[in-house]
């Protein structure tokens, strides 16, 4: 369809048409036919907004949508930044509707009731396209008035095992690109994926679209997944490529990148990203890696915005930023405790030591607050336990805290030793990872489930609900 199809509106038009089982769509833009698949019918409308949106964003400047399903028709406006909301009321396209977009008769589907699509206002962006199964929706069809409507429906099912905790039914799904995995922030609030057309696209915690944009590389040619930072005062999605650090503004915005020497290494194991070379330890800020002075015979460990923690084996750790300020902090002792026996690693606000026993063999393990050295939350261990866990493993969830075989719940203090025990992910009030070579779900009690070898382990908490990766889809599920 060309512009001239809508008289008066001299901007592009996508037409949208869902099949009647709803796992495909058609899109014409500029006469340019595209069918696009989705496993659900959520993902299925996401995949032909993306179309819409993503030839926005190559001509600079809004699109018109007219989405169609055998339930109604809706006007819509796709721009540049990858927004989606109600467009003004407008009249039908003008004549006959192509035989290739016309909209299927209504009818009802077996087993379920009529799906009625979703529009709340331009405040909303596409609920109308995007709307679920079982909402409250309102028809927003030309020169009718709002009718306030509810349908009920059958939920989407996993099509693989659950882990324990957590529903089989989907919320929401989106296709990943080919091997890539989505990050989910530690808080819970917002989640970022690459999609097979080569996006970054951000969501929030109810699973809502806040901005997608065209990666400035190929997908494969980065490293990990996408993670959320501080970056110049302000959150960001971090991601890399082989020498270069890559910044997209959580609240919009040109991206930033920044060249890493070739010898350098990027944590994240803090708020920050922390870069490090040899011995060298930089910041990332301004569109530049800013030096920091390690102390003598210190490591840098962990970045929180241009502070960077360094500790030495045995002794107290220092904080220091990128204008050579400095600020010591001794650890307290543990109760049971006696002296010192290392420092073994930093994570977040942790830093975590492993304490002689004051009588008796064996060893404690304790979390210190970063700041002030004061003790989280401590558990008596065999060392033997010990050996073997990797120097920055640990699980870091705002509910519950993990080393090695120790899970602790930063709330009470209360931790627990599980034997045996590889942690590989915090999700919620659980700690999923490895049991003797097998699946396992830990809590700060030390109880253990098992997990069922085909369920895939959760990489998130998105809102209340997990984030599972399967065959290049992620999906959320709910809790039970």
């Amino acid at each position: 369809m060309s512009r001239a199809s809508r008289p008066g509106h001299p901007r592009p038009t996508a037409v949208i048409a869902i099949a009647p089982d709803e796992r495909s769509a058609e899109i014409v833009i500029e006469g340019q036919r595209q069918v696009v698949t989705g496993s659900v019918p959520k993902e299925t409308r996401r995949a032909a907004l993306d179309v819409a949106t993503g030839y926005a964003a190559r001509i600079g400047q809004p699109v018109l949508i007219d989405a169609r399903d055998s339930n109604g028709y809706w006007n819509l406006v796709a721009t540049p930044d990858g927004v989606v909301q109600a467009a003004d009321r407008l009249p039908p396209v003008a004549g006959p509707v192509p035989a290739a977009v016309r909209p299927p008769v209504p009818a009802e589907r077996p087993g379920r009731g009529r799906r009625v699509l979703v529009i709340a206002g331009a405040a909303v962006l596409a609920v109308a396209l995007l709307g679920g199964a079982g909402v409250a929706a309102w028809n927003l069809i030309p020169g009718d008035e709002p009718a306030a409507q509810t349908t009920t429906t059958e939920a989407q099912a996993l099509d693989h095992p659950a882990p324990p905790g957590y529903a089989d039914t989907v919320e929401f799904s989106e296709a990943l690109a080919p091997g890539s995995q989505p990050g989910v922030s530690r808080d819970g609030e917002l989640m970022a994926f690459m999609s097979p057309d080569e996006r970054l696209t951000l969501f929030d915690a109810a699973g809502e679209r806040l901005w997608s944009v065209t990666l400035p590389d190929a997908s494969t040619e980065f490293l990990g997944p996408p993670r959320f930072v501080d970056y110049d005062g302000e959150r960001a999605v971090a991601m890399e490529t082989t020498g270069t650090l890559w910044f997209w503004p959580v609240a919009g915005g040109d991206h930033t990148s920044i060249t890493l020497p070739e010898d350098a290494s990027t944590q994240y194991v803090g708020s920050s990203a922390l870069v490090r070379s040899d011995d060298d330890a930089f910041v990332p800020t301004g569109g530049e890696l800013e030096p920091v002075e390690v102390p003598g015979g210190a490591a840098p460990m962990l970045a929180e915005d241009t502070e960077v923690l360094t500790a030495i084996r045995n002794g107290p750790w220092t904080w220091v930023d990128t204008e050579g300020e400095t600020a010591e902090v001794t650890a307290r002792r543990p109760e049971n405790a006696g002296d010192m026996g290392a420092v073994v690693t930093a994570l977040r606000e942790y830093v975590i030591i492993r304490w002689e026993p004051l009588r008796g063999e064996g060893a404690v393990l304790a979390f210190h607050d970063s700041r002030d050295g004061s003790v989280i939350g401590a558990a008596e261990i065999d060392p033997a336990d010990l050996e073997g866990v990797r120097h920055r493993s640990g699980p870091i969830g705002t509910e519950v805290v993990s080393y090695g075989p120790v899970v602790m719940d930063p709330e009470s203090g209360d931790a627990a030793v599980v034997p045996g025990f590889e942690p590989q992910m915090a999700v919620g009030a659980t700690v999923f990872g490895q049991l003797d070579g097998a699946p396992a779900a830990v809590d700060a009690a030390g109880e253990v489930r098992e997990v069922d070898p085909a369920a895939a382990q959760p990489v998130g908490l998105l809102g209340g609900d997990a984030i599972v990766v399967h065959e290049d889809h992620l999906y959320a599920i709910p809790s039970q």
